[in-house]
C-alpha cells in the first residue's frame, strides 16, 4: 500500500511530478483537508519549480495535469512558509504575479500560464470543452486567492488581467462559456478594488478595450454574457465617466442614453430595460430573442418572477450564441435574490410547440433531473401569449430535430410507403413499392446531377468530457447557476474552500434516448 504524503511534502509532490513525471503523490495530496493553521514548508525554489511544472504541461496540452497543479497549489497557498515567511506574500514579493525578465518587456508568471491556457482555448475553436473550462476555472481559482492577500496583490492581479480578460471576452474564437466564467471573475475583483487601483485601468488600451466591449453586446448571442459585460463596464467607470463614455461606446443616442440610464441600485432592471432596447433593435440579426412568459413550471412547481416593482415581465431568452434558454425567477431565501435558470440544448431530449386554450404551450423534457434550489424535475412547462412567435428561435437552439412534431413524422415515415398499382399479363393487379418501379429512371437522374446528395437531419455533435482525476465525477442532475445580483460579486471566496467547488455551468453528456415511438410515448404520457 502506498504511503498517504502528508502537506509537508507538498514541495516533494512537486518534485516527483516535475522529475519522474508522477502525478500520483499530487493527486493524493489532494484528499487530505488543509488546516488553516498548519504551515507548509518550502524552500526559495519552491516557486521556480512550479512554475517550471506547469509550463511544461501547457506546453504538453495536458489539461488534467494542469487542473491538478493549480488546484493544489491553490488550496495549500495560504499555508506555505518560505524561510519563515508566510507563503504568498513572499511569493508576491519574489514575483509570483509579475517579474521583470529585461528593461522592455515584462513577462508574469500567472499572465505566462494564462497565455499558455489561451492558446489551449483558440486551438479548441468555439468548441465548448468542460476539461479546458475546469482548467480556466481552476487557474482563475488561485488568482482569486492571490487577490485576496492584500492590496499589493489586488493591484498587481488588476493591471496584469483585466486587459487580458477583457480582450478574451471580445474575442469571437472563444467558447461562451469560457467568456462568462472569466466575466464573473474580473467583475468579483472590479468589485473588491482599491479606489486608488481604478486609475490603473485608464489608458489608451483600456478605453480602446471598453469601447470593443461595447461592440461585443450586440453580437454575444448570450443574455448573461451581455449582462456580465454591462456590469463590467459599469464597475470600470463611475457613473460621471459612464456618462461622457457611452457616446463612445454606442453610436445611437437612444441606446447611449439607455446605458446612462442603468442605476447601480436598479442594476438587474435597469440591465434588463437596456438590453431588450438593444436586441429588439436589431431586429432580425439580433443573436438574443426575448419574450414575456405568462407562467412557468419545473414539473409540478411554478416558478414566480423576480421580486421587483421594476420588472414588469417574466422575459424568457432565446440565446442562439450559447443554444441555451435562460431566465431569471425569484430565490427561495428571505430577500428573493434573483437565481439564474439556464437551460443548454445538450440537456434537452424533446420538445414540443402548441396552442391550447388562446395561449401558447412550450414544453421541454430534458435527459437529466434539474435542480432549482429545494425543487427538482424533468419538464419544463413555459406558457406564451398566442401570439407570439417562438417556434423558428427554438427550432435554431434546440434543434429541429427534438421538435416533437418532427420526431412524430420520422416515426411515422417508417412504415409508410407509396404503392403503385400494376396489372401483369393475365389482368391480376400486383401491388408494387414506388422505390421498385422505375430503378432505370432513377440512375438516368443521378447521372444527371451527379452532384447531388441526399440531405438528412443529422443530430447535434457533442463534444466528450475529460475526466479531472478524483476530484471530478459523472453527475446525474444539472445544477443551477449561482444567484446573479449585482452585488454579488462581493461574495468572494479565498484560500482552500474556493477549490471544494465547482462552476454550476457545466454540461452533462448523455444520449439521446429514445427514437420516433419512444419519443411519441413521453408526450402520450404527460399529457395523461
Amino acid at each position: 500500500m502506498p504511503i498517504r504524503p502528508d502537506l509537508q511534502q507538498l514541495e516533494k509532490c512537486i518534485d516527483d511530478a516535475l522529475r519522474k513525471n508522477d502525478f500520483k503523490p499530487l493527486k493524493t495530496l489532494l484528499q487530505i483537508d488543509v488546516c488553516e493553521d498548519v504551515k507548509i514548508k518550502c524552500s526559495k525554489q519552491f516557486f521556480h519549480k512550479l512554475d517550471d511544472l506547469i509550463c511544461r504541461e501547457l506546453n504538453k496540452k495536458d489539461i488534467q495535469n494542469v487542473s491538478i497543479i493549480l488546484i493544489s497549489f491553490g488550496r495549500c497557498g495560504r499555508n506555505i512558509s518560505i524561510l519563515g515567511q508566510v507563503g504568498l506574500l513572499t511569493l508576491i514579493k519574489q514575483g509570483l504575479v509579475q517579474k521583470i525578465i529585461t528593461s522592455i518587456y515584462i513577462f508574469l508568471y500567472m499572465v505566462a500560464w494564462f497565455e499558455k491556457s489561451k492558446e489551449i482555448i483558440l486551438s479548441q475553436g468555439n468548441s465548448k470543452d468542460e476539461a479546458v473550462i475546469n482548467m480556466i476555472e481552476d487557474l482563475f481559482d488561485l488568482l482569486m486567492v492571490i487577490y485576496g492577500v492584500n492590496d499589493e496583490g489586488k493591484k498587481q492581479v488588476v493591471e496584469s488581467f483585466v486587459p487580458r480578460i477583457c480582450a478574451l471576452v471580445i474575442d469571437a474564437r472563444v467558447n461562451i462559456c469560457i467568456q462568462q466564467e472569466t466575466l464573473k471573475k474580473m467583475n468579483a475583483m472590479l468589485d473588491k478594488m482599491p479606489q486608488d487601483a481604478r486609475k490603473i485601468l485608464f489608458n489608451q488600451e483600456m478605453l480602446i478595450l471598453m469601447n470593443s466591449m461595447g461592440e461585443r453586446i450586440l453580437d454575444a448571442g448570450d443574455y448573461d454574457l451581455q449582462v456580465g459585460i454591462v456590469e463590467a463596464l459599469c464597475r470600470m467607470t463611475t457613473e460621471k465617466q459612464r456618462r461622457e463614455l457611452a457616446c463612445q461606446w454606442f453610436s445611437m443616442d437612444f441606446i447611449a442614453n439607455a446605458f446612462k440610464g442603468i442605476k447601480d441600485s436598479e442594476f438587474e432592471t435597469d440591465c434588463r430595460i437596456f438590453l431588450n432596447l438593444v436586441n429588439g433593435m436589431l431586429g432580425d440579426k439580433r443573436r438574443v430573442f426575448t419574450f414575456p412568459c405568462l407562467s412557468a413550471f419545473l414539473d409540478k412547481y411554478e416558478l414566480q418572477i423576480p421580486s421587483d416593482e421594476k420588472l414588469e415581465e417574466f422575459w424568457i431568452d432565446f440565446n442562439l450564441g450559447s443554444q441555451t434558454l435562460s431566465f431569471y425567477i425569484a430565490g427561495d431565501n428571505d430577500d428573493h435574490q434573483w437565481e439564474a435558470v439556464t437551460v443548454p440544448e445538450e440537456e434537452v431530449q424533446i420538445y414540443s410547440i402548441e396552442e391550447r386554450d388562446s395561449k401558447k404551450l412550450l414544453t421541454i423534457i430534458l435527459k437529466n433531473i434539474f435542480k432549482i434550489s429545494k425543487r427538482e424535475g424533468k419538464e419544463f412547462i413555459l406558457y406564451f401569449d398566442a401570439s407570439l412567435e417562438i417556434t423558428n428561435v427554438t427550432h435554431r437552439i434546440f434543434g429541429a430535430n427534438k421538435h416533437r412534431e418532427f420526431t412524430r413524422k420520422q416515426g411515422i415515415s417508417v412504415a409508410k410507403t407509396s404503392m403503385h398499382i400494376l396489372f401483369d399479363a393475365t389482368g391480376s393487379q400486383i401491388l408494387v413499392p414506388e422505390s421498385q418501379i422505375s430503378p432505370v429512371t432513377e440512375l438516368v437522374s443521378l447521372k444527371e446531377n451527379p452532384n447531388s446528395q441526399k440531405e438528412f437531419v443529422k443530430p447535434p455533435e457533442y463534444i466528450k468530457n475529460s475526466t479531472q482525476g478524483d476530484r471530478k465525477t459523472s453527475q446525474s442532475e444539472i445544477i443551477t447557476p449561482s444567484k446573479r445580483k449585482m452585488s454579488e460579486a462581493s461574495m468572494i471566496v479565498t484560500g482552500a474552500e474556493i477549490f471544494n467547488t465547482r462552476s454550476p455551468l457545466h454540461s452533462l453528456e448523455t444520449q439521446l434516448e429514445g427514437e420516433g415511438e419512444d419519443q411519441e410515448r413521453l408526450f402520450k404520457e404527460i399529457e395523461n
